[in-house]
């Protein structure tokens, strides 16, 4: 009789009489400790200055001639927005590979994705940009990051990667010198970059044998050029493999498709990372069902068997074609508005420098909540909420005095639009919020904060009596202890990295 087997059964028969292979991830230290030289160093910071001259000095000449070039290349179809095509190399050997194609989202946002200076945030970076990370170590650092380039990183990483899921004989393990940054280009326009070289160490031993795991040979460019409009950003992948013998043809076309749905995908990575930015509020602090008859995004109205859900953000309710679920730490609820908010504003949220809504704690979304219960109780409650007092603190003036015409604008614009409490809440997460000062400013006046209240949405501030000065409300208060808890975080995240660096000389 006849058997039939598939292709998984045939491949593990035929693995029935093997020595049993180790498992990944590998221990920590695995490698040992990777010895060099100073010239070694400085050998491999000018391999990887040399690929990247010679990676933009080809993207400008292709640029000039209009991709001529690649016309001759094996055109496999345009996915997930992507053009993808491959070729053989001159030594008839080596295969290359190009992805192109443009994404929503601003360049400094895509290389805070790309960055990545610990094994962490390598192996999360790999399944972001390939899904098919196993492991990964970094060997040796040979350049951080400076004030200059926030991104720029030169090291020698090793990485265990899977490019099939559907067999294991196509695990393959990588140890390459990597450099990340952001350059200026022939046009003097930045363009961002992750370059991949293949390198040979002694200390970086084959895995064939323990693992299963074969050497992948390759050099790999990304380039990432904002477009005119500043919201979009071209990405351009080369790379080459080099003795492609034991990779068939369908599995290279399922990785540039992988690939390209990855990369397709960077804008929702970005998005999740700006709304993890955002005040996430409780349940308790939702606008109740009841009170809303219409959806705060579309106005439609609310039927009997409508499903309304509430944004983790605002806690406005929404109907569910207006609700967009994101992964920001487990899976949350947003309304469009707040998607739209951070998409539209994802530069002045980015800023660190700048106490807005990048930083806004949850005492904000408390104020958020407290201002929606004003505006839906009856005119009596309001003489109840001006009249909360705040504990007694002592708050340095001058750090306050920057915020005033701020506030002032937007207590009036309040007055005037009288529109929902969302509106009162974008105000107060625009990137117009003013800087309130650093730690080290001295204190020229104090304030005690128990003759403080809780001004409503439509009350403009009062007068104090003694120096005939705007009295600052709690909100600002808090906005600004939020601001310096932030600036005092920032700085003992750089005593931090200082001493990795002392430890490390």
């Amino acid at each position: 009789m006849n058997m039939t087997f598939s292709r998984v059964d045939a491949q593990a028969i035929a693995r029935r009489n093997e020595i049993p292979k180790h498992s990944l991830p590998l221990r920590r230290g695995h490698f040992g400790r990777v010895r060099m030289t100073k010239e070694d160093v400085r050998k491999y910071i000018a391999l990887a200055k040399d690929l990247l001259g010679d990676a933009l000095n080809k993207a400008h000449a292709d640029r000039q001639v209009g991709n001529i070039d690649y016309r001759t290349w094996k055109q496999l179809g345009s996915h997930a927005g992507f053009k993808r095509l491959t070729t053989t190399g001159d030594n008839s050997r080596d295969m290359h590979y190009r992805l192109q194609g443009h994404v929503r989202a601003s360049l400094d946002d895509l290389m805070d994705v790309i960055y990545a200076d610990s094994t962490a945030q390598v192996m999360k970076r790999r399944q972001v940009l390939y899904n098919d990370s196993l492991d990964a170590q970094t060997l040796c650092v040979l350049k951080e990051r400076n004030a200059e380039n926030m991104h720029e990183h030169i090291s020698i990483r090793w990485e265990a990667i899977n490019l099939s899921n559907n067999s294991p004989i196509y695990q393959r393990d990588m140890c390459f010198l990597e450099f990340t940054g952001v350059a200026t280009d022939i046009d003097g326009l930045p363009v961002g970059f992750m370059i991949k070289q293949a390198l040979e160490r002694n200390e970086c031993v084959s895995l064939k044998e323990s693992h299963g795991l074969a050497r992948h040979d390759f050099t790999e460019v990304m380039l990432l050029r904002a477009k005119d409009n500043a919201s979009h950003t071209e990405i351009i992948l080369d790379g080459a493999i080099r003795h492609p013998q034991n990779l068939p043809g369908w599995l290279v076309h399922s990785f540039l498709e992988n690939m390209a749905t990855c990369l397709s995908k960077l804008p929702i990575i970005v998005q999740e990372k700006l709304l993890a930015r955002l005040p996430v509020i409780k349940d308790w602090q939702f606008v109740p069902h009841s009170t809303r008859k219409n959806c705060h995004v579309c106005a439609s109205k609310f039927g009997m068997l409508s499903k309304k859900i509430s944004c983790r953000s605002c806690g406005e309710v929404a109907c569910k074609s207006c609700i967009v679920t994101r992964t920001v730490g487990e899976k949350t609820k947003f309304c469009t508005k707040c998607i739209l908010m951070v998409s539209s504003q994802s530069e002045s949220i980015v800023q660190s420098e700048c106490g807005s809504a990048s930083y806004i704690t949850s005492s904000s979304s408390e104020r958020s909540r407290s201002d929606r219960k004003s505006q839906v109780s009856s005119p009596s409650m309001h003489s109840k909420t001006e009249a909360m007092t705040v504990p007694r603190m002592r708050v340095d003036m001058r750090l306050l005095d920057d915020a005033k015409a701020w506030r002032r604008n937007c207590s009036i614009a309040s007055i005037a639009s009288k529109t929902s409490s969302n509106s009162y809440y974008k105000n107060r997460c625009s990137g117009d919020t003013a800087r309130y000062g650093l730690v080290d400013e001295e204190v020229i006046e104090t304030l005690d904060t128990t003759q403080m209240t809780r001004s409503g949405r439509g009350l403009p501030p009062v007068l104090l009596s003694q120096c005939n000065r705007l009295a600052p409300t709690a909100e600002t208060v808090e906005d600004s202890i939020a601001h310096q808890r932030h600036l005092l975080k920032k700085m003992l995240s750089q005593a931090k990295i200082y001493q990795q660096q002392q430890t490390r000389a």
